[in-house]
């Protein structure tokens, strides 16, 4: 995470006029296996947004965990067990 990563994206979030709504219907073309994971306390994004959004992915899975919005860097650990998992569980 760095200042052109957080320049790239804040630009990406503003240039929508809602954010979303341009990509989320293309979600649900998605055909590999999905992991979504989200932080409970997000102010930005309700923790409802992730959860339609896992659904529309058809995810396998859906994490929840006890962060805000910056929820890989509040909780790597779980992120990364998580991640793990899924990737194993993946391989077929």
């Amino acid at each position: 995470m760095d200042e052109t990563m957080r320049d790239s994206i804040l630009k990406l979030y503003r240039s929508a006029l809602t954010v979303g709504a341009e990509w989320e219907p293309d979600l649900a073309d998605l055909t590999g296996p999905s992991l979504v994971f989200w932080g409970a306390f997000d102010p930005v994004c309700p923790v409802e947004f992730g959860e339609k959004m896992a659904a529309s992915v058809r995810a396998t899975r859906f994490l929840r965990l006890d962060s805000s919005h910056w929820t890989p860097i509040q909780k790597p650990a779980e992120v990364a067990a998580a991640l793990e998992e899924h990737w194993s569980s993946s391989q077929g």
